[in-house]
């Protein structure tokens, strides 16, 4: 007895559902495993520390670093070009000769992939090869492809900044996530600014 074809308005119908039911379980796993927080200490020394901006937590995460001398200097990428170094120590309560001596800010970023490459820039001027990437726990899995990928010599570590986040921030970061995982399978980099200078503060 031969088999019934399946309709093709059909299988367009069911489509959706099916596409809605794998978003939620890739989701679901997405959120269930975001990199755990690093114990105190166990982040590796390292020649630089990156802070990716735009999250609570993360500023101070990558100054407890600065201060702990896991690495002797720190950028601080995307960060908005109308604020000074002054306001953000005044902001995170830490001393402004930590940021005269040791913080640069990239202020040409203007999203993800913008900060892998000016990172980039920034670690090849001063000859980094092991820098520590600090940036909220469900932005850390895009933001390790991108890194990885601008700068392919280096030898990156997590410093996840972990936090009760909202189900639409999860949610937005997911699908970014994706399409980072589908462009990255395709070797097709999401848009990034090329430029190739930077403001910094406080440049030996």
């Amino acid at each position: 007895m031969a088999k019934k074809r399946k309709s093709p308005v059909r299988m367009l119908i069911k489509a959706p559902f099916y596409l809605i039911a794998a978003w939620l379980l890739g989701f679901g796993y997405f959120s269930l495993t975001l990199p755990p927080a690093v114990p105190e200490g166990a982040t590796p020394k390292s020649d630089g520390i990156i802070v990716l901006t735009g999250g609570a937590g993360r500023l101070e995460a990558g100054l407890a670093l600065l201060e702990a001398k896991v690495a002797d200097r720190m950028l601080i990428s995307g960060v908005n070009p109308v604020v000074e170094p002054r306001e953000l120590s005044a902001l995170t309560g830490t001393e402004e000769a930590l940021f005269d001596c040791c913080v640069d800010l990239d202020r040409a970023a203007p999203n993800t992939a913008g900060n892998a490459t000016e990172s980039n820039l920034w670690a090849q001027a001063r000859g980094y090869r092991t820098l520590v990437l600090v940036t909220a726990d469900y932005h850390m899995p895009r933001s390790l492809i991108l890194f990885r990928r601008a700068m392919p010599g280096a030898t990156i570590f997590a410093h996840p900044v972990k936090g009760e986040w909202p189900v639409l921030y999860l949610a937005n970061e997911y699908n970014k996530y994706v399409f980072t995982m589908i462009g990255e399978a395709f070797k097709r980099a999401p848009d990034a600014p090329a430029a190739q200078t930077m403001k910094a503060t406080g440049a030996a």
